[in-house]
């Protein structure tokens, strides 16, 4: 079994450190409810988008906003589909390159629905963090993020170059 190089144990001491920095960006998201099956939360869909673009730019991500046409509704009124955010970091020829797929929108939740807490709102309960999006997909989509600035932050290169593609109608099919 081979030992974690230094660069690996600065990492996760890094990460370590970060715990509610990175539980304050969870409660964020979760925050916002982008619910993709609630045609009137469409906005809160583009707010999400719009966030994580500007995580990715914070991380030096060339970033664009890839327009996929309109919606219509069952009641025939027809709206705009969110906008899907592409990125790429780094461009590097003799590195390999990772593609990281997201979704940043969630399935409907009501409190009624069975949550003992309100699902927009990031909860913490027995050391467990509940809240609608928190793994699937948002938190996933944030610990990309995260571990990215950890490398930044440390000074590490990155081993890979990484593309991004991060969509808000997933839930919706």
């Amino acid at each position: 079994m081979s030992e974690i190089s230094s660069e690996l144990l600065k990492l996760f001491a890094f990460v370590d450190g970060k715990k509610e920095d990175y539980i304050g960006a969870l409660k964020t998201v979760v925050g916002i409810q982008s619910v993709s099956a609630w045609p009137e939360k469409r906005g809160e869909i583009d707010r999400m988008v719009e966030w994580t673009t500007d995580r990715l730019r914070s991380l030096g991500a060339e970033t664009e906003l890839a327009d996929v046409g309109l919606q219509t509704l069952p009641n025939g009124q027809i709206i705009p589909l969110p906008k899907v955010l592409l990125g790429t970091l780094g461009k590097d020829p003799s590195k390999k390159t990772v593609l990281v797929y997201g979704h940043l929108d969630v399935q409907p939740a009501l409190k009624e629905d069975g949550w003992n807490t309100n699902p927009f709102e990031l909860t913490q309960v027995d050391g467990k963090l509940f809240g609608r999006g928190a793994s699937d997909d948002k938190g996933p989509v944030l610990c990309w993020i995260h571990a990215i600035e950890a490398y930044q932050k440390l000074n590490i290169t990155l081993p890979v170059n990484v593309k991004f593609v991060f969509e808000g109608m997933e839930e919706s099919g």
